[in-house]
């Protein structure tokens, strides 16, 4: 059974594209007692609202690159890679794994605004089927959040429960997108 009709499947593409943009990856809450908490993670940019406590100098808003360098600031790729992997510091490789997945995915949300705008085009300068170039893209966009989902749960990694919202839809609409019968 067909999850969708072929001649929809670009339609589905570029929609599936499109939530994934909105769609905050992670969630997380934190504190208790005090004071409480809640970090929204979308792709871009990351939002953190705190009750019960007044910060100075309280981040609110962070881009998804400025993630990897709040707790300490390395200030080349090396020393990003040193930090997260050889000190295992589970936050910053969260980071990481965060900005690169934005990075396939603005090429997927590119791709996605000049599919919707040229279709036939696209679909004919591309060498495979473009339905399936947005499930890969969304495939491994899921599969960076998640990874960075569960760094961000381990200990050493940030100081709370972290769910994966919006990471599980990348992968679910990935599996729809890779497994449309395009006829």
């Amino acid at each position: 059974m067909a999850w969708v009709k072929s001649e929809y499947a670009g339609e589905l593409a570029v929609l599936s594209t499109w939530l994934v943009a909105i769609a905050p990856w992670s969630v997380s809450l934190f504190g208790g007692g005090q004071f409480t908490g809640v970090v929204f993670r979308f792709l871009p940019f990351r939002l953190q609202y705190l009750f019960g406590i007044s910060v100075p100098n309280e981040l609110t808003f962070l881009w998804a690159w400025e993630a990897a360098t709040i707790q300490q600031g390395p200030t080349t790729l090396a020393a990003y890679l040193w930090t997260a992997v050889v000190e295992q510091n589970y936050t910053v490789l969260a980071g990481l794994l965060w900005t690169v997945g934005l990075a396939v995915f603005a090429v997927a949300f590119l791709a996605s605004v000049v599919y919707y705008v040229r279709e036939e085009r696209f679909a004919a300068a591309l060498p495979l089927d473009p339905v399936r170039l947005f499930g890969g893209l969304l495939g491994l966009v899921g599969l960076l959040t998640v990874v960075g989902t569960v760094f961000l749960n381990l200990t050493g990694g940030f100081a709370g429960t972290t769910v994966p919202v919006g990471a599980l839809f990348a992968p679910v609409l990935s599996y729809l997108l890779l497994t449309v019968d395009r006829a």
